[in-house]
């Protein structure tokens, strides 16, 4: 069986230009005024993002956990009425996988609160996904180390990790997995689609649906 491990902003779910910073909004509900961090954060887990935020704020890092716990309310409260929209071909692409008799997994820099929350609000069926298969960054900082979880996850067999970013590609050399490139955005696939087996720039697209009946085949 085939193992697909999924990463989720930008890859299932958009991630618009000027959205709320829930981030920041979490560092004031602990009492400090937000310091906006510096420095590219593109694929970034929740985790390391709140040790950045925690530091940027001046804030201990021992406070992760409790940052987190307010950043999962702030998510729910948030996306209950401002849903992502989802990536053209998404909620597809998980259907025709699932029908191709392959196991949908998330790797995400998520917590697991607001991966569901996320997907649910969406529109995703969530029974779409195998939740054995999550590997989750509200639990590590390091994008490497989901990759060698979701390795452990799915076994030996084939794995394939579909994302956005670098960041992902990182996640999928570490779990000795097939990485496959998704990005709207042309300019950004191609600084990643050397790292792939694949680089679309839709899961609607010809070659998504044709490398899928390949690996079925």
């Amino acid at each position: 069986m085939i193992t697909a491990f999924w990463d989720i902003d930008g890859t299932l779910v958009r991630s618009p230009k000027g959205r709320a910073d829930l981030f920041g909004e979490a560092v004031a509900a602990l009492g400090v005024q937000p310091v906006a961090p510096t420095g590219p954060r593109d694929g970034f887990t929740d985790r390391r993002l709140a040790e950045v935020h925690l530091a940027a704020a001046g804030l201990a890092p021992s406070r992760v956990d409790e940052y987190l716990e307010v950043l999962d309310r702030l998510s729910v409260e948030f996306y209950g009425h401002t849903p992502r929209e989802p990536v053209p071909g998404a909620r597809e692409a998980l259907l025709l996988t699932q029908q191709a008799g392959w196991r949908n997994g998330l790797l995400t820099g998520n917590t697991p609160l607001r991966a569901r929350t996320k997907l649910r609000t969406s529109g995703f069926d969530l029974d779409a996904i195998d939740w054995d298969c999550f590997a989750s960054g509200g639990y590590v900082s390091d994008r490497a180390e989901l990759g060698r979880q979701a390795r452990v996850l799915a076994g030996d067999g084939p794995l394939v990790v579909l994302g956005d970013t670098a960041q992902d590609a990182l996640a999928a050399r570490a779990a000795q997995a097939s990485f496959v490139a998704v990005n709207t955005d042309p300019a950004v696939l191609a600084t990643i689609a050397d790292q792939a087996v694949l680089a679309v720039s839709s899961l609607a697209s010809k070659d998504f649906i044709g490398f899928v009946h390949t690996l079925q085949g």
